[in-house]
């Protein structure tokens, strides 16, 4: 008779822990696909700024602000350490497969023209994304969410979240995730903390416009 009580109890345990676990698991589930809702208009968005700065343990620190309009982009990435700050413009579109890269380090000054090198393109998302409702299912189970104001701002920081889409590092990942727009403006992974700025429908044409190359050395591809 013990032992049917002890297991009796040990059910009931399972079985509460259980239930837990899956108000957990749906209470997270809805949180996160409401804010992939929100941030889908803003994703979809031709015409934005995104400003991202990270410092990292090391004591440095990259800027980086990404600009598109239309068919034109432009990245803009500063890095500084110790005071030694470098700079790479990339200017693309779309529509065209060639690069325009200017690259200022100190005293020297670069242009490669017309290659067929990367830019950095900072999208829009929200650190939580997925393939699939089954995958933010998935990912629901394990991530913690908590509710806090960054800058004024009602946020979900969201902890522990695995997603394929976004890289989703192994090893400490926090993601401070606005509830009204489904914006990321602070993420914390392992050793690098970015803070990120969003405009929308405001960037001028003038920003595409490359700076002078009179000033720089011209680099074969």
């Amino acid at each position: 008779m013990k032992v049917k009580k002890v297991l009796k109890i040990i059910g009931v345990i399972l079985l509460i822990v259980l239930v837990l676990f899956l108000i957990h698991t749906i209470r997270n589930f809805i949180i996160i696909s409401k804010l992939q809702d929100n941030i889908a208009t803003y994703a979809s968005s031709t015409n934005y700024h995104v400003k991202s700065t990270t410092k990292e343990t090391n004591g440095i620190e990259m800027i980086a602000n990404f600009y598109e309009k239309d068919e034109k982009y432009v990245s803009i990435i500063e890095r500084n350490k110790d005071g030694e700050i470098a700079k790479i413009s990339t200017y693309g579109a779309n529509n065209k497969k060639g690069l325009n890269t200017y690259i200022e380090n100190g005293e020297s000054k670069v242009a490669n023209i017309d290659n067929d090198g990367a830019t950095t393109r900072i999208e829009i998302y929200n650190g939580v994304e997925s393939d699939s409702k089954w995958h933010t299912f998935l990912s629901s189970m394990f991530a913690y969410i908590r509710s806090e104001k960054i800058d004024g701002k009602d946020c979900y920081v969201i902890s522990n979240f695995q997603s394929f889409i976004t890289l989703t590092p192994v090893g400490k990942n926090e993601y401070y995730v606005e509830k009204d727009t489904g914006l990321m403006i602070k993420s914390v992974t392992n050793d690098q903390t970015a803070m990120k700025e969003y405009e929308f429908n405001n960037v001028a044409d003038s920003i595409f416009i490359e700076p002078d190359i009179s000033k720089y050395a011209i680099e074969e591809n």
